[in-house]
């Protein structure tokens, strides 16, 4: 029987267990140990993996695991980073669906992901608080109940990624790997529903305490679409190493490459045609040629040549961009829609998200 595609899947545990098909992206591990950024954030578009590498980091890492038939037959089992397979503690937390038409629902979703987290460490920790600090078990149960409470303000709950990083490497005497999978997602929902001023501090000092100067965590992994900018909301957070699309380092690790998609399409009976790289080619990430993993599952299993990506995702930023954009926009816009290649200027140390021209990244 020939492999399902894992569709709408993206916990790497799941994919592996149940034999789902696997483009192997494991030697971004070994890249991750070699470049020891203390912060990375790397920025992708929707629909690239980014989930699915993160739970795979996660599951690799993850000391309460044992991950070796997960990683068995993969390329970063050949590699001298193998031996610190499940070696460390990891905090995980996918801010994806933290959006709301209010900063109340938002924020509400935010707490319940950070709650989800602490819970799963309460019942780690449960049986060695006698060797712990009673002050911090007292914080730690403490920001428990914050989180719990649908009433408490966003201000009790601002450091509650620094103070968890505390009280794992306070239990374990190894400091742990924070991954934030889409950390940008409750921030482009305060800016597409008009509350951006109102929440734009507490993202300053939420993310700027855990990860800047904090003695309690080793290193830190970022993703989403948004790079972070190095002032604005971000004052406080200006030592993240930043991974773009124009950058080669992580570049094969999301995303299909013309060889992992020719393969793919051969697994299914199908072929990488001229008409198939048309309709789904167009990325160039750190030099090399890429396809959209989304567009081109869903045409292995259905054979069809649709627009898959498009109804995939909120285009918010899309057309806000498009409606604002200025001439020297459009007449780049209309010689690439003639097929033409356009040479535009970037402004790399700011986002669209603060600031608003057709040049941010």
């Amino acid at each position: 029987m020939k492999k399902a595609l894992p569709i709408g899947n993206d916990d790497f545990t799941e994919i592996r267990e149940n034999c789902f098909y696997y483009v192997d992206k494991t030697l971004m591990i070994r890249d991750f140990l070699r470049m020891k950024d203390k912060v990375a954030l790397i920025a992708r578009p929707r629909r690239f993996g980014k989930t699915l590498n993160m739970t795979m980091i996660r599951d690799f890492f993850d000391i309460t695991k044992e991950s070796e038939s997960l990683f068995s037959g993969l390329a970063i089992m050949d590699t001298e980073y193998a031996e610190q397979m499940n070696s460390r503690p990891v905090i995980f937390l996918t801010f994806k669906d933290c959006k709301g038409i209010t900063s109340r629902e938002m924020f509400s979703l935010l707490k319940k992901e950070l709650y989800n987290e602490y819970l799963r460490y309460e019942e780690i920790l449960r049986n060695s608080w006698d060797t712990l600090n009673p002050y911090k078990k007292q914080d730690f149960y403490q920001m428990i109940d914050i989180l719990r409470d649908d009433t408490s303000t966003y201000i009790q709950f601002v450091t509650a990624l620094k103070d968890l990083t505390s009280v794992v490497k306070s239990h374990y005497k190894v400091a742990p790997i924070l991954l934030i999978d889409e950390y940008d997602q409750p921030i482009m929902s305060s800016y597409e529903y008009g509350y951006h001023g109102e929440t734009a501090t507490f993202f300053a000092n939420f993310y700027g305490t855990a990860l800047k100067g904090n003695p309690f965590l080793e290193q830190a992994l970022l993703t989403g679409i948004q790079r972070v900018a190095k002032e604005s909301i971000f004052s406080q957070l200006n030592n993240p190493q930043i991974y773009t699309v124009i950058d080669q380092d992580y570049a094969p690790y999301f995303g299909l490459n013309t060889e992992e998609v020719s393969e793919l399409l051969d697994y299914c009976g199908l072929e990488l045609t001229e008409e198939v790289k048309k309709m789904y080619d167009g990325y160039h990430i750190g030099g090399i040629e890429m396809y959209n993993p989304w567009s081109i599952l869903n045409y292995a299993k259905r054979g069809r040549l649709e627009n898959y990506w498009i109804k995939s995702s909120t285009n918010f930023l899309i057309r806000k961009a498009m409606s604002d954009a200025d001439k020297n926009f459009w007449d780049s816009f209309d010689l690439l829609a003639n097929g033409s290649e356009a040479t535009v200027w970037l402004t790399l140390d700011t986002s669209y998200i603060e600031r608003e021209s057709n040049y941010s990244l």
